[in-house]
């Protein structure tokens, strides 16, 4: 005769409060892998506009003349270059490009017979309504562009003084802190970045 062996498994007691604890680690484990992607994801927004930043520097020295990082509109998907820059000192940036601005007049004119050198070197496009960038009141007020002379120094288009300005890149989440980054630009070359909180994504302060 053979035996039956006893069932093996788990008893509705033991299931039931395996997973309750997986309801509790749940709870607290998804907010904060969400924090962590939005931290992510701001950081390595705020890192792009930096290089950006850098890239139309360089430009600007090495070619000798002036080049403009802007606030550009964005069309399926793609920067509009072609649109020039969104000087509108209202609303958010869609995206953002950096462009050698051979004539010297603070906008994109490229034309191949008379201003060839003029070109788009580097764009972005910001992670829509993941990322919302607003720009404080004198970078708006330049006409959101960042205009580094052949010295390697920002001044406003017409401005003589250096020029400073904050861009934030901001995430709306309930309850979270630090969902914002605020890349400052001071004294014409100085770099930084600040963590800041704003729940609604107001625009930032110029300091």
């Amino acid at each position: 005769m053979f035996r039956r062996s006893p069932a093996s498994g788990f008893t509705l007691i033991e299931l039931m409060i395996t997973i309750a604890i997986l309801a509790v680690v749940t709870t607290f484990a998804v907010p904060s892998f969400q924090s962590l992607v939005v931290m992510n994801r701001l950081t390595a927004e705020a890192n792009e506009f930096i290089a950006g930043m850098n890239s139309a520097r360089a430009e600007a020295i090495r070619g000798n003349a002036r080049s403009v990082l802007c606030r550009a509109a964005v069309t399926a998907g793609q920067i509009d270059a072609a649109g020039g820059c969104v000087t509108d000192a209202t609303g958010t940036w869609a995206g953002w490009m950096v462009f050698i601005d051979a004539d010297g007049s603070g906008a994109y004119n490229p034309d191949a017979a008379t201003n060839p050198v003029e070109v788009v070197v580097r764009t972005h496009v910001f992670l829509g309504d993941q990322v919302r960038a607003l720009a404080s009141p004198a970078l708006a007020a330049s006409g959101n562009r960042v205009v580094y002379r052949p010295d390697g120094l920002a001044r406003a288009p017409g401005q003589t003084m250096l020029q400073s300005g904050t861009l934030r890149l901001c995430t709306v989440i309930d309850g979270m802190t630090s969902n914002a980054r605020d890349v400052r630009l001071g004294g014409g070359s100085r770099i930084g970045v600040a963590r800041s909180t704003s729940a609604s994504c107001a625009a930032p302060g110029d300091t």
